[in-house]
């Protein structure tokens, strides 16, 4: 008889790779819901425990810059990538002779991609004279209803678009939509109003979104509140993750959780909104908060309009009203 142990049979090995293969799936799982918060390590934890080097994304063609525009209280950003333009939102009506302005400045006739987040004023009140100065091929639209504060102005906006052959699309979960060599995704089609316990809900109907061009990323959530958030970061968990952050609500304390701002762990956030407004934007918390979290937070009413511009690993930050020109890493 010999002495030598048995090697485990063929059962036995499909038994043991079937175990691992399950195991590996579930910390998949894991990680990619809850990497990052709490315990539960991130990808790049992982890689540097064992000494392995993250892929990248293939590199996109074409410059990416993100502008976040200076129409004082309320919101507008401008995306540029390869030579196509999106524009998210359109501030209020009395910043509309300033948009168009720096859209022609920096040679924008044509808007491959309008957003309307929400129809508050302060985000469309731009938006008819947006539509009459350039050529604009598609507009991206929340659910509307009879119940929309700003009725009226939202149908002009419409009536503008159908007379100059915009096509409209209502936004869903998970659409994508190509700005040059990049996508937009729609993260949420917006939380539902009798499921909000904000104030005012139709901030939690806002569209939020991600833009991705290779390894940048920028989110923006309108003026979505904490209820949102949550919603958010119970469906993509670390998915969030993004390299900018246009803080939520003009930096409101109704928004920008801490939970929130740790999923999506940005380089930078800015808070777009007017010189010492009403509303007290950016809330004192929400400074705070990002100050302990130690990232960085330009704001429009200090430092007038903010240029993102992605190249190679390097982010470039140019302001309007300071003049001055920052690089920070991309990731």
């Amino acid at each position: 008889m010999s002495n030598r142990a048995k090697r485990p049979g063929r059962r036995s090995r499909r038994i043991l790779a079937v175990v691992l293969a399950v195991a590996a799936a579930v910390l998949c799982f894991v990680v990619d819901r809850s990497g990052g918060q709490g315990s539960v390590p991130c990808w790049e934890d992982l890689y540097q425990v064992f000494g392995l080097e993250p892929g990248t994304a293939a590199p996109v063609e074409g410059q990416t810059s993100v502008t976040f525009l200076d129409v004082g209280q309320g919101d507008s950003v401008l995306i540029l990538q390869d030579g196509s333009a999106c524009l998210i939102d359109a501030g209020p009506y009395n910043a509309r002779d300033a948009l168009a302005e720096t859209l022609a400045a920096r040679g924008v006739d044509q808007i491959d991609l309008l957003v309307m987040t929400h129809p508050h004023a302060d985000h469309i009140g731009g938006m008819p004279s947006v539509l009459a100065q350039c050529e604009v091929k598609t507009l991206l639209l929340p659910a509307l209803g009879d119940s929309d504060s700003d009725g009226s102005l939202v149908r002009r906006v419409l009536e503008q678009a159908r007379a100059q052959g915009t096509e409209l699309v209502r936004a869903e979960d998970g659409m994508e939509l190509p700005v040059g060599n990049g996508t937009l995704t729609v993260l949420s089609a917006g939380f539902a109003p009798e499921e909000s316990s904000s104030d005012d809900p139709e901030n939690d109907s806002s569209l939020c979104l991600q833009f991705r061009a290779g390894t940048f990323t920028f989110l923006d959530t309108g003026d979505a509140e904490r209820d949102a958030e949550a919603d958010l970061l119970a469906r993509y968990g670390s998915d969030l993750r993004s390299t900018i952050f246009k803080a939520g609500h003009h930096g409101s304390s109704t928004s920008n959780t801490e939970a929130f701002l740790r999923a999506v762990n940005p380089v930078l956030v800015t808070a777009s909104c007017g010189q010492d407004n009403d509303y007290g934007h950016p809330h004192r918390e929400v400074v705070e908060r990002l100050a302990s979290l130690d990232i960085p937070l330009y704001r429009t009413d200090r430092d007038g309009s903010v240029t993102v511009t992605v190249s190679g690993q390097e982010l470039s930050v140019l302001t309007t009203r300071t003049g001055g020109e920052s690089l920070l890493p991309a990731a």
